[in-house]
């Protein structure tokens, strides 16, 4: 394949999108289409290659020693054309190419989170942009971004990362929750003593260091480890759990009489929000202009210098 083609481009496109997902059937959803027509173009990839890309069996999706080998090069090919596309744009004064952010989950009630008035400010600029949206863990956003799959990421980031730069965005407050049914939620919030507390069932987030740092004060019992603040919700609706929640997310359901805080003047956390990108990849206009909307939002007490 020495002259490469859209076509070209649309079957690398394909196949790294199904590298990326771990298989034919995972990437299905990613890609819009039904597995035979994946299978068919990943098929048309090798009879133009003459190699044989990946596995498929009992052993699952594997890629070949040269299906790795492309996989590189296919990365740096796709990145290259993205940055000919934007570059394009720059210099005819307009917004083109892809703008990929990552954002961690649930953050859309939180009033200083201003990520939809940034991809409004993008989009009201006009141009051709496709905008990219992913819902990501913090530690999953900073590999992105450092493997420049994402041009931006935002969340509570806990170590800077060699490569990265990193500004202060907002603050998030959370507090312990239980939910109705649980034998402490008829309890004045304030009138829970913390002795209550100790060896109660608590949900614990696995991307964060809240084994060692949320339960220094009370000896919680972990019973459950999740991933995503939907599921730490889940629980403690139950009746069963206790966990940590942002004020702003919680409130839907304090509200509602079914969840309340336990001791909120002692047992309180602050996650710091901040935005991260390469130090070394020039942002395209999307990207300032994104960049721009966002700091805009930023309280006045805030740092916004990028270390």
């Amino acid at each position: 394949m020495i002259q490469v083609t859209d076509f070209d481009l649309r079957l690398l496109r394909i196949f790294k999108t199904v590298t990326d997902c771990g298989g034919f059937s995972a990437a299905e959803s990613a890609l819009n289409m039904n597995l035979s027509t994946i299978s068919t173009h990943m098929s048309d990839l090798e009879a133009r290659l003459g190699i044989r890309l990946c596995e498929r069996g009992r052993r699952g999706f594997q890629l070949t020693d040269g299906g790795r080998s492309l996989y590189q090069l296919a990365e740096k090919l796709l990145d290259s054309v993205e940055d000919f596309r934007a570059g394009i744009g720059t210099l005819q004064h307009r917004i083109s190419g892809e703008l990929t952010i990552g954002v961690v989950d649930n953050t859309t009630t939180d009033p200083h989170s201003r990520i939809g008035a940034a991809i409004l400010a993008v989009k009201q600029r006009g141009g051709d942009l496709h905008v990219k949206l992913e819902i990501r863990s913090p530690r999953e956003i900073e590999d992105a971004v450092q493997e420049r799959k994402l041009h931006v990421g935002i969340g509570p980031f806990r170590n800077k990362l060699p490569g990265l730069a990193y500004e202060r965005l907002y603050s998030e407050q959370l507090f312990l929750y239980c939910g109705e049914g649980h034998p402490l939620f008829e309890s004045a919030p304030l009138q829970v003593e913390v002795d209550d507390l100790r060896g109660l069932d608590y949900v614990s987030r696995g991307y964060m260091r809240e084994a060692r740092e949320l339960t220094a004060t009370v000896d919680f019992r972990i019973a459950a480890t999740v991933y995503h603040m939907e599921a730490v919700a889940i629980l403690v609706q139950s009746g069963k759990f206790i966990g940590y929640l942002p004020q702003h997310y919680a409130a839907q359901w304090v509200d509602q009489g079914r969840m309340r805080p336990l001791r909120p003047d002692l047992l309180n956390q602050r996650a710091e929000f901040s935005l991260v990108i390469r130090k070394d990849r020039e942002p395209t206009i999307a990207t300032q202009v994104f960049l721009d909307a966002l700091r805009a939002g930023k309280s006045s007490d805030i740092d916004g210098s990028l270390t």
